[in-house]
């Protein structure tokens, strides 16, 4: 049996985290240049921490391993190896979710013998295994063109090239790579760099796909205090060579879905004496 005190303590945690809201970053500009997000390229490691109030995750390849990346092979020419993203509200009152990524990859690669091109960002919200948006880096159909932000089911994902890390099995892949089909809900402004270099610990040129999207697209999953479960965002090129992944934040509830944890157990007074926390 839990005791009074232990349920307490179940509560207050869930309450917390529900409250939970990473201090998000000022706007940016999208026009490709990274250094509006506190990104720098001085061929360091620290060059890839961003402003404080970003979730980022780095996944830089630091050796040669035979070209394996994870989940399949490619080295330097397909590694995917940064993710950032933030959210703000800009002067005319709209939220907007702002990513960008860097990879190794030349977003001009085209599909052909051993080649494969740019994949699109995937989003899954509730973190259970279901794509339900993705956002085109580009033309993928006649009626769905780069930057569309596109309502989507799993079936409605092209996959790579592999089953699980190393194991060829087109067949059965179950890791998405690019949109095929769909419902059009939103629009994002996209840009991807130049090649750049001096980034890296294996260098090579690098570009960097910034990109922001109007939050209204997403629906019933991004509230007024943030995006109402918790979600990943991953990206790769249309072979899934490597995946990267950034789960951004924890469930952000809304006021009313948190007012009922409370009330459900009769702890909406001992919340109030606690002390706020930044």
């Amino acid at each position: 049996m839990i005791n009074k005190k232990s349920f307490a303590s179940i509560a207050l945690s869930l309450a917390t985290g529900a409250l939970s809201l990473p201090a998000m970053a000022g706007s940016m500009t999208i026009d490709g240049n990274f250094s509006d997000w506190g990104i720098q390229n001085n061929g360091t490691v620290a060059g890839w921490t961003p402003n404080s109030g970003i979730t980022y995750v780095v996944e830089d390849q630091s050796n040669a391993n035979s070209g394996y990346l994870s989940p399949g092979w490619g080295g330097q020419a397909y590694d995917a190896e940064a993710m950032y993203l933030s959210w703000y509200t800009r002067a005319d009152g709209q939220t907007y979710l702002a990513i960008g990524m860097i990879t190794g990859h030349d977003p001009n690669t085209v599909n052909g013998a051993n080649s494969y091109g740019r994949g699109d960002f995937a989003i899954d919200f509730g973190r259970d295994g279901t794509w339900d948006f993705g956002v085109l880096t580009a033309d993928r159909t006649a009626g769905l063109h780069q930057g569309d932000v596109v309502s989507t089911s799993n079936s409605n994902w092209a996959t790579g090239l592999w089953s699980s890390p190393g194991v060829y099995d087109p067949a059965n892949s179950s890791y998405v790579t690019s949109v095929t089909g769909g419902t059009d809900v939103g629009n994002a402004n996209l840009v991807i760099s130049s090649a750049f270099g001096n980034m890296g610990t294996l260098g090579g040129n690098h570009w960097f796909y910034e990109l922001e999207i109007p939050v209204a697209a997403f629906g019933q999953y991004w509230g007024a205090n943030g995006p109402t479960e918790a979600f990943d965002l991953q990206w790769t090129m249309l072979c899934a060579n490597d995946l990267i992944t950034l789960d951004p934040v924890a469930y952000v509830s809304e006021p009313g879905s948190l007012a009922l944890v409370l009330g459900a157990l009769g702890l909406g007074g001992l919340v109030r004496r606690r002390k706020s926390r930044n």
